[in-house]
C-alpha cells in the first residue's frame, strides 16, 4: 500500500470522525477524550487563534448569501488539510507568522467596505486556514490521539465561526459598526504580533 494511499485513507477517517458528536467517544480509551479535549480547548487559548476563527464567521455574515456557509467551510476544509500536512511529517517553515499576518489581514479585510469575490476570499481563506491547522497540529501533546485533537479542534473552530455568524442577528446597521471596530483591533493585534515576532 502506497505512503499516498495511506495518508488519504488516514485522512478519510479523520473526516469521518469529525462528524460524529462527542458521545462517539464515551466508549473509547482517555487517549482519544484528552485527545479530544485538548483539541476542542486549543483555539479558545491563543488570542491569534481566538481572533481569527471569530473574524471569518463576522466576514461571512457580513457578506451573506451562500457565502455565509461558503466561507466557515472552506476554512474547515483547508484548516484539516494543513492538520493533516503536519500529521503527515511534512515540514513547512514560517506558519506561525502566516497566522500571526491573518489576524492582520482579516483586521484590514473587514474594516474596509469593499465587496469581494468568492473566489477572492475563499483562496485567502484558504491559505491563512491551512497555517491555522498546520500550527494547531503542530502543538498535539504527547500521549493524545491525533483524529480526537483534530474533531476537538474542528468542532471548537465550527462553534466560532457561528458565534461570528450569529452577529448579524443585530442588524445590518449594528453589524457594519461590529466588524469596523472588530476589524479593528484584529488589525492592530496582528500587527503587534508580528513586531513581537
Amino acid at each position: 500500500m502506497s505512503k499516498l494511499h495511506i495518508s488519504m485513507n488516514y485522512c478519510f477517517r479523520v473526516f469521518i470522525l469529525s462528524m460524529f458528536p462527542l458521545s462517539a467517544y464515551a466508549h473509547v480509551g482517555s487517549e482519544s477524550l484528552m485527545g479530544l479535549a485538548d483539541g476542542f480547548m486549543h483555539p479558545f487559548m491563543g488570542i491569534d487563534h481566538l481572533l481569527v476563527m471569530l473574524a471569518i464567521g463576522l466576514w461571512a455574515s457580513v457578506l451573506g448569501g451562500y457565502r455565509l456557509w461558503l466561507l466557515p467551510l472552506v476554512f474547515l476544509s483547508a484548516m484539516f488539510i494543513g492538520a493533516m500536512l503536519s500529521f503527515n511529517g511534512f515540514v513547512i517553515n514560517g506558519m506561525e507568522v502566516w497566522v500571526a499576518f491573518s489576524v492582520l489581514a482579516v483586521g484590514l479585510v473587514l474594516r474596509q467596505n469593499k465587496e469581494v469575490s468568492a473566489v477572492v476570499a475563499c483562496s485567502l481563506i484558504s491559505v491563512f486556514a491551512m497555517a491555522h491547522g498546520y500550527v494547531h497540529a503542530q502543538e498535539i501533546g504527547n500521549g493524545l490521539s491525533a483524529e480526537a485533537y483534530a474533531v476537538g479542534f474542528l468542532m471548537a473552530t465550527a462553534i466560532l465561526h457561528l458565534i461570528g455568524i450569529s452577529a448579524r442577528l443585530f442588524g445590518l446597521v449594528t453589524l457594519k459598526k461590529i466588524k469596523n471596530m472588530y476589524g479593528l483591533i484584529c488589525a492592530l493585534t496582528g500587527m503587534a504580533i508580528l513586531v513581537g515576532s
